[in-house]
């Protein structure tokens, strides 16, 4: 009897002990965790801006390719990025679900402008490397 009556306070203890370990840890835990989301925007970001990079690269090299595509392809990424910039200096002001739809919206227009550049680019210079032979 004495041996229940010890065990229970005891187990309520341990039961209280360990609990209070699991809420320290969970912001430890969560501490960590918004700092790797935050790690894995910053790394996302780099990212896009390298891509940006070299898909405005890949389009200042087209001036040398094709004159007239450059020129088309120059008007529509001016375009694309004035507009991306207005948009960016009115962002915070938009609800989060139109900010995701047109996030994605020039995300999808960003990446296909790229593409064609690319596609472009890499039919102009096989092109090119054809005519030699």
């Amino acid at each position: 009897m004495i041996r229940t009556a010890c065990l229970l306070p005891a187990s309520l203890l341990l039961a209280m002990t360990l609990t209070g370990c699991q809420n320290v840890k969970r912001p430890v835990t969560l501490v960590n965790n918004v700092s790797a989301i935050r790690a894995e925007e910053q790394d996302k970001k780099q990212r896009e801006a390298e891509r940006m990079q070299q898909c405005q690269g890949e389009l200042e090299a087209m001036r040398n390719i094709d004159p007239e595509k450059y020129q088309k392809f120059k008007r529509e990424f001016d375009t694309l990025m004035s507009g991306a910039a207005q948009y960016a200096g009115m962002r915070p002001r938009i609800n989060t679900d139109t900010q995701q739809t047109v996030d994605a919206l020039y995300r999808y227009r960003t990446n296909r402008l790229c593409a064609d550049i690319s596609t472009t680019m890499m039919t102009g210079l096989a092109d090119r490397g054809e005519r030699i032979q």
